[in-house]
């Protein structure tokens, strides 16, 4: 596919002022199959030190070889078959270094655990919107790589489990439980007012950082811990499209709870997790209501088991840590495996951070006033750019509380 797009020359590519010209391009990438890959982690983030680089594997399915590097100097991209960008926050001029110094066929992904509006910091300049990511390694069903924390499987007619029944609730003694170690206002709405309003009405516990519980570091006694709660808060730190994070497969598929949630629309809850295994706060005129409701699920077994009959239509299933992120050898391996596919069926890939699958899809929380006054008054919904000034500018410290 050929385009024309705005392209910047300049002799001294660090400089301010650039020539502008309108150039042909391809967008068409020729993916060549090799046995031996050599791949970069680029910019800082913490929860890839955790890797000792260079990092070397080998992907039994493709038989093939990965390499993994890690930089924070631009020019390092050069020889790499693939960069992953993690996190910012880029210069202007780095973004320039880092085009110039990109090879012909280099693949550069987006990769991401986070929603949109908390990680704003690597998105491009808008003259680089078009041509900088090929692929997304996200949590979103629109992601090149799938990175999803979780999805449901429905079970085929061949598999369907017996007609035991379960009563679920005999094995709770609790009530509702919430678990939260960081972003405890939240970073688009104050999540922790939500749950302290909530408590007026009914019991809840609250523990890590945002809470005055704590949970044993051993993950096995942790789990018994909050196995014992009829209900689980999964409140995400934003609501934006599909972000539904292991804080709800969580409750599902270890602590066999019901999620009560606040994030992404009732109907991406609906599309993406097991029929009527939830709780969506926004279905309720009022927080009052919300509790009512809960606490006559809490005191009924059949409205609670009610909750619980998707375990005989389908099944749960949790996606690794490792196969979440590119620089372990799971996932690396899935990057291999899809320039692979790529090369006998061959198509034009390209990820545009700024549409409406990605920067786009973030949204205010709730449709009801009571959850919108949860929202935080941003001064500025999205950061600015100053180009100019070749500096960036974030207004994401401008919230006020509503």
């Amino acid at each position: 596919m050929l385009s024309y797009e705005t392209r910047y020359f300049e002799p001294n590519y660090r400089a301010k002022a650039l020539s502008r010209k309108e150039v042909m391009v391809s967008h068409h990438f020729n993916y060549t199959k090799k046995n031996k890959y050599e791949f970069l982690a680029f910019k800082k983030k913490p929860g890839w030190k955790f890797v000792k680089y260079p990092a070397h594997y080998k992907c039994e399915k493709s038989k093939a070889t990965v390499a993994i590097h890690y930089s924070t100097k631009t020019s390092d991209i050069r020889g790499k078959d693939v960069v992953f960008f993690r996190t910012g926050p880029f210069e202007f001029n780095e973004w320039e270094e880092l085009h110039h110094f990109r090879p012909p066929g280099q693949i550069w992904i987006f990769v991401t655990q986070e929603p949109a509006s908390i990680v704003p910091c690597f998105l491009p300049p808008k003259i680089y919107r078009y041509k900088t990511y090929n692929w997304s390694f996200t949590f979103h069903s629109s992601s090149t790589i799938n990175g999803a924390y979780g999805w449901y499987t429905p079970f085929s007619q061949k598999f369907l489990p017996d007609n035991k029944t379960i009563n679920w609730i005999v094995q709770k003694s609790k009530n509702v439980a919430w678990i939260s170690s960081r972003h405890c206002e939240g970073l688009g709405w104050d999540r922790t007012k939500f749950v302290l309003d909530l408590k007026q009405y009914i019991p809840i516990d609250m523990y890590g950082k945002c809470g005055n519980r704590s949970l044993s570091r051993n993950s096995a006694t942790a789990t018994r811990v909050i196995q014992q709660y009829k209900f689980h808060l999964s409140l995400e730190n934003s609501c934006c499209s599909e972000y539904l994070s292991e804080k709800f497969w969580n409750a599902l598929e270890k602590w066999k709870s019901v999620p009560i949630v606040v994030g992404g629309t009732k109907e991406e809850y609906e599309r993406l997790a097991p029929p009527n295994s939830f709780i969506h706060a926004d279905d309720f005129p009022s927080i009052e209501a919300l509790a009512k409701h809960i606490k006559a699920v809490a005191a009924s077994e059949k409205l609670f088991n009610e909750y619980f009959k998707w375990h005989k239509e389908g099944s749960v299933h949790q996606q690794s840590f490792h196969s979440r992120h590119p620089v372990f050898k799971e996932g690396a391996c899935k990057v291999v495996q899809r320039i692979h596919q790529l090369c006998t069926s061959p198509s034009e890939d390209s990820f545009d951070p700024y549409g409406p699958k990605w920067f786009g899809s973030c949204y205010n929380c709730g449709k009801h006033a009571w959850i919108q006054n949860y929202n935080f008054m941003w001064r500025r919904t999205i950061f600015s750019h100053d180009w100019e000034d070749n500096r960036t500018l974030f207004f994401l410290d401008g919230r006020e509380s509503r």
